[in-house]
C-alpha cells in the first residue's frame, strides 16, 4: 500500500471526527468564523514551528511556502481577535512522523479552500484561500510515495495532530457555549 492510501485508510475515522466537529462553526457568521480560526491558531502555529524545529525544509525545500500560521494570524488580527495560546504539538521524532503531520496540515488546506466558499462577505479569508506552491498537492503526494517512510510511524503521527486539532475545535466549542 502506498504511504498516501495508508495515510488515508488509517485516519478516515479523525479525520470524519475533526470534520464534523469544525462542521459545527457557521463561517458566515463572524464570532462563530472567529472561534473557527482561534481553534485553528491553538494548532496550526505549534505544529508548523514544530515541524520547523524538526527539520521539515530538509524533507520539503518549498515548505516557506506551505505555511499558513502568517496568514491565520493576519486573518485573526483583522478580525480584531487576540491569538490564542497554542496547544503542545505532538514530538516528531522521525521522518515518518514529519510526513504524517504535514499530510494533515496539507489536507487541511484543501478542505479550507472549499470551506472558504462558506466565509461571510467582508470577512477575511486568506488563511482558507493560500496559493502555495503550484502543483503543491500533487508533488507532495508523490513525495509522500516515494519517502519509503514507515507507514505505522506516520499514520501515528497523523492521527496525533488530528487528535490536536480535535481538541482545539472543542475547546472553542465549549468557550462559546458557555
Amino acid at each position: 500500500m502506498s504511504l498516501r492510501n495508508a495515510l488515508r485508510a488509517g485516519t478516515s475515522d479523525c479525520h470524519a471526527d475533526v470534520d464534523a466537529l469544525f462542521g459545527r462553526f457557521d463561517l458566515g457568521r463572524e464570532a462563530d468564523y472567529r472561534a473557527f480560526l482561534s481553534a485553528h491558531a491553538r494548532a496550526v502555529p505549534a505544529v508548523e514551528i514544530a515541524l520547523e524545529n524538526s527539520g521539515i525544509e530538509r524533507l520539503i525545500p518549498d515548505w516557506h511556502e506551505r505555511r499558513r500560521r502568517d496568514l491565520l494570524v493576519d486573518d485573526l488580527a483583522a478580525l480584531n481577535a487576540p491569538l490564542p495560546p497554542s496547544l503542545a504539538a505532538p514530538d516528531m521524532p522521525d521522518d515518518a512522523a514529519l510526513l504524517g503531520a504535514v499530510y494533515v496540515l496539507e489536507g487541511s488546506k484543501l478542505g479550507g479552500a472549499m470551506l472558504a466558499k462558506a466565509v461571510g462577505d467582508g470577512l477575511p479569508a486568506a488563511y482558507l484561500s493560500p496559493f502555495g506552491p503550484k502543483g503543491g498537492m500533487k508533488a507532495f503526494m508523490d513525495m509522500l510515495d516515494a519517502s519509503g517512510a514507515d507507514e505505522t510511524a506516520a499514520v501515528e503521527a497523523a492521527r496525533a495532530i488530528f487528535a490536536l486539532f480535535h481538541k482545539a475545535a472543542a475547546m472553542e466549542l465549549e468557550m462559546a457555549a458557555s
